[in-house]
């Protein structure tokens, strides 16, 4: 992780994006940290980020993993085999 001074990323905010794709960047000022700065590196990365932000999925993902914890959970392969026995 690497650490700047806030006033360098003023000027520069462009080159510190594409550098936040590689690594995280804590931003300085006055000598504490004042902010993190993170990159996308790709489409997926803002997607991800999107989905996680929305309240209504993360609720979902979080019944989806008591589920899981609970032993509520069917394999893909034995739903994939269960439906061509039907065909």
């Amino acid at each position: 992780m690497k650490q700047v001074l806030l006033s360098e990323v003023q000027i520069a905010l462009l080159e510190f994006l594409k550098m936040a794709q590689e690594e995280d960047i804590v931003l300085i000022h006055e000598g504490k940290p004042i902010g993190y700065l993170v990159g996308f590196a790709d489409e997926d990365d803002w997607i991800d980020y999107l989905m996680l932000q929305d309240p209504k999925f993360r609720s979902r993902l979080s019944r989806s993993l008591e589920d899981v914890r609970e032993g509520r959970t069917i394999a893909f392969e034995k739903v994939k085999l269960d439906s061509q026995d039907r065909d």
